[in-house]
């Protein structure tokens, strides 16, 4: 496989993990937590990602999710049963709008790479009718 397919297979691959990470991001939006009662306890609800992409140095991009810092903010809900005294629940860290816009920069970076492999196919037929 020439470094063309593979280098684009690289940002496919990256694509699908971002469509994939912002997906699981928003479904779990609206769960709730109990808030820590101080620094010591633990966080219990989910945890947001967020997708790393860095350079593997050959040509192509690796991506990598890493927990988001801080997973969770304060959200009043007095009825829920996770409240705490004040009315208080942990809510994950999830921007719905910035999680809709990675899907649609996905959707971007998935058709970019599909593109150049289409291009590359096309170039490599080329060639292959010249050489024959």
């Amino acid at each position: 496989m020439s470094s063309i397919f593979s280098i684009a297979l690289s940002g496919l691959n990256d694509a699908v993990r971002r469509v994939a990470n912002a997906t699981s991001n928003m479904v779990n939006a609206s769960s709730t937590a109990r808030l820590p009662e101080n620094s010591s306890d633990a966080y219990t609800g989910f945890v947001p990602q967020d997708v790393v992409t860095l350079s593997n140095g050959i040509g192509g991009v690796n991506s990598v999710a890493q927990p988001r810092d801080p997973a969770y903010v304060t959200a009043f809900e007095p009825n829920s049963p996770l409240a705490n005294v004040q009315g208080l629940v942990a809510q994950p860290n999830v921007d719905l709008n910035a999680e809709l816009v990675s899907n649609i920069v996905s959707a971007n970076i998935y058709a970019a790479n599909v593109a150049t492999i289409k291009t590359a196919k096309k170039m490599e037929d080329s060639l292959l009718d010249i050489i024959s």
